[in-house]
């Protein structure tokens, strides 16, 4: 093979090695005591704790989002959205990698949930 073909076949595939460990330690980085936020039009609506399972509904003008906590994970198990990305994001139990729901205006991120303290030093 010639040079000029190995090099940059070798530097995509090194790219897109880095890529995908990048990716998935932000999928699933672990956080302390952690709690699904949800927002809706940017507003924290609710705060649950990823250790306690449970399943609620959120609406908004544009419908509704059927969120489900369980086994230490998050996810929208149903939504009345045309596109359905946010059922299809599956479970998120950590990381930088949030459920959008863009019809409905609605976020849901993993974050350190409450130590039981006001402050830590």
């Amino acid at each position: 093979m010639d040079k000029k073909i190995i090099i940059p076949t070798a530097v995509l595939v090194l790219l897109a090695g880095i890529l995908i460990v990048v990716w998935v330690c932000m999928k699933n980085g672990e956080t302390d005591n952690p709690a699904a936020e949800i927002r809706l039009n940017g507003e924290v609506v609710k705060t649950v704790p990823l250790s306690e399972d449970c399943e609620f509904t959120v609406e908004s003008e544009g419908g509704y989002n059927t969120v489900r906590v369980q086994n230490g994970a998050v996810s929208v198990v149903a939504a009345d959205c045309p596109d359905k990305v946010c059922v299809r994001t599956g479970e998120i139990s950590g990381g930088g990698v949030p459920i959008i729901c863009l019809p409905h205006r609605l976020e849901i991120v993993v974050v350190n949930g409450k130590s039981g303290f006001d402050a830590e030093v």
